[in-house]
């Protein structure tokens, strides 16, 4: 959707929770000026140019330019945040009249492997359960869009994609990696069993299909005035 914008010379935009700033390099290359914002900075800062300016901000609490932006850009940000309404409406105020607000965050509805491994099963189970300790909001993906009404903006609409992938394919290892890097936090918190660990590691290992989380991206747009 993005593409669709026209986003270019003559946009200035704002790019939260910039990462590792590869949206940040794709505004700037087709000419935009971009506020790269991040409470970690580190991996942004040669990024800084004429085009990019760099800070570090704490949305929830930090001041934030008043209507200044064309665009503004989440992606993977609110949905570990408490005070995420209240974010998106910090967020619509620095939008210029008739500037695009555009959130990307995960419905994890649709996550899950094949039925054919229990312990898999138990595993994706406790391990949403342990985000959500965490104040991680597993759907905030399907619910963004209730956010950006209750904002005000206008002509919000949404995409959403999802992958089947099995053992073999690429970006599988991501899943595996990232349940062996929280195995141990989640059997501590007791919402898994640590047979359940050791099976789930192991069924990582054999042909299995996953179904991913949804990557959601909501879109809506400023009033003009």
């Amino acid at each position: 959707m993005l593409e669709d914008l026209g986003v270019g010379a003559g946009w200035n935009c704002l790019e939260v929770g910039a990462g590792v700033g590869s949206l940040v390099e794709w505004m700037a290359g087709r000419g935009a000026s971009v506020l790269a914002v991040d409470i970690d900075t580190r991996f942004i800062e040669p990024l800084a140019s004429d085009r990019v300016e760099i800070r570090r901000v704490d949305i929830r609490s930090d001041d934030l330019p008043a209507s200044q932006f064309d665009l503004v850009h989440a992606r993977l940000v609110l949905e570990h945040l408490a005070e995420r309404r209240q974010i998106v409406r910090r967020l619509v105020d620095t939008l210029r009249p008739g500037g695009w607000l555009m959130i990307e965050d995960y419905d994890w509805s649709s996550f899950g492997f094949d039925g054919t491994n229990p312990q898999l099963d138990r595993a994706a189970e406790a391990i949403i359960a342990f985000m959500q300790q965490a104040g991680y909001d597993p759907g905030y993906g399907r619910r963004v869009f209730d956010d950006l009404t209750a904002a005000g903006l206008t002509d919000i609409r949404g995409d959403g994609r999802a992958r089947i992938i099995d053992s073999h394919s690429p970006g599988f290892d991501f899943y595996r990696l990232t349940f062996e890097s929280i195995r141990d936090a989640v059997v501590q918190a007791g919402l898994l069993a640590a047979d359940d660990a050791d099976a789930a590691s192991a069924g990582l290992r054999t042909d299995v299909r996953l179904f991913t989380p949804m990557m959601v991206a909501a879109i809506g747009r400023r009033e003009s005035r």
